[in-house]
């Protein structure tokens, strides 16, 4: 994936409104897009507490794991900056882009939506980047304007793609271990 090519994706599609004309899929699970003119509470409502119902969920995420959810759900605003909605591929990670015949990158199975462009970035830094992915990264940085501490955000941007395997894969490759630490600074102590 070239960083010239999202960042253009990322900066020349901006919308409105967060979500799309329909409902689409994440993996084997209904994505559900209805629009919003409020991007936190789209990512709250549609993307993170939406998987709580899943059965595999609720197996393994108990009733702490749950309200320590909601509440970094009612913080979205004071922890992640106002970003506008754009078109995402919405599943980009490592798996989903490959190589069209002459090399360049070919994206795969989309879960679009408009949303945060970072959705996009947490996909792929959460797929272990090689070493030299900095320079990837670096200039996406560079072309859209992004600011230094986009990295200490991908933990909860990340919540949706962990809460996504863990609903969909047994066993979940860890998926619930890293919920939970994303969790664990909005759990109430006794």
């Amino acid at each position: 994936m070239r960083a010239r090519v999202l960042a253009r994706l990322h900066t020349t599609t901006r919308h409105s409104r967060f979500g799309w004309h329909r409902d689409n899929w994440l993996g084997r699970r209904r994505q559900v897009n209805t629009w919003n003119d409020d991007g936190f509470e789209f990512f709250a409502q549609h993307r993170l507490l939406r998987w709580l119902d899943e059965p595999r969920v609720m197996e393994a995420l108990g009733p702490s794991d749950r309200a320590a959810l909601e509440r970094l759900c009612d913080r979205l605003p004071e922890l992640l900056p106002v970003r506008p909605a754009c078109l995402t591929h919405g599943d980009l990670w490592a798996l989903n882009v490959m190589a069209a015949p002459d090399g360049r990158p070919a994206l795969i199975d989309p879960a679009v939506s408009y949303t945060w462009a970072e959705v996009d970035l947490a996909h792929l830094w959460t797929t272990a980047p090689p070493p030299e992915a900095h320079v990837f990264f670096d200039l996406y940085a560079e072309l859209t304007g992004l600011d230094r501490d986009w990295r200490a955000r991908m933990p909860i941007l990340q919540l949706r793609q962990h809460l996504a395997v863990i609903a969909q894969f047994d066993p979940d490759w860890g998926a619930a271990g890293l919920v939970r630490a994303t969790l664990a600074p909005f759990r109430r102590r006794p």
